[in-house]
């Protein structure tokens, strides 16, 4: 770890991207990529380059982990790399804290990650007039995003 002007060690960051694409007959697909900051890469720049571009690139979630890594998430959308291997991806169970005063997860899944991210950029698509906007250029994830349901972080029952 790094020391900085005498401060306590800086934790280390990972950007961790998940990269979607719209599926022909309906339905997102993903790939998750992780890797560090290059030496004054803001994140965003590096979550285009480990996605290989991204004409929409959002911040989603961060977490701290037991390694001691603060890992920021970004959403990159439509995949600028149709070519790469990606996974289908289906609403999965949303990772939630044990009690209120702990809202982090003990563990997270890739999938829970990826969910997480259509669900909050399914949120954008529907109350955001740049996301709706840009949207309006991409047709199919426009319609594969309307399918999902719009939340922010973690949901409401009651």
């Amino acid at each position: 770890m790094q020391t900085v002007r005498g401060e306590p060690p800086v934790r280390p960051v990972v950007v961790e991207v998940v990269v979607l694409r719209a599926v022909p007959g309906g339905g997102l697909a993903y790939r998750s990529v992780r890797g560090g900051l290059l030496p004054d890469e803001d994140p965003v720049r590096a979550a285009q380059r480990l996605a290989g571009a991204g004409e929409w690139v959002h911040s989603t979630s961060w977490r701290y982990t037991d390694e001691g890594h603060v890992v920021l998430t970004f959403a990159v959308a439509p995949e600028p790399e149709e070519w790469r291997p990606a996974k289908p991806l289906a609403e999965a169970e949303i990772a939630r804290g044990p009690v209120p005063e702990r809202p982090a997860p003990d563990s997270v899944s890739v999938e829970q990650v990826a969910a997480h991210a259509v669900r909050h950029l399914a949120f954008l698509a529907a109350h955001d007039p740049v996301a709706s906007g840009f949207l309006a250029g991409h047709p199919l994830m426009a319609r594969a995003l309307e399918t999902w349901p719009g939340d922010v972080a973690g949901r409401l029952t009651g």
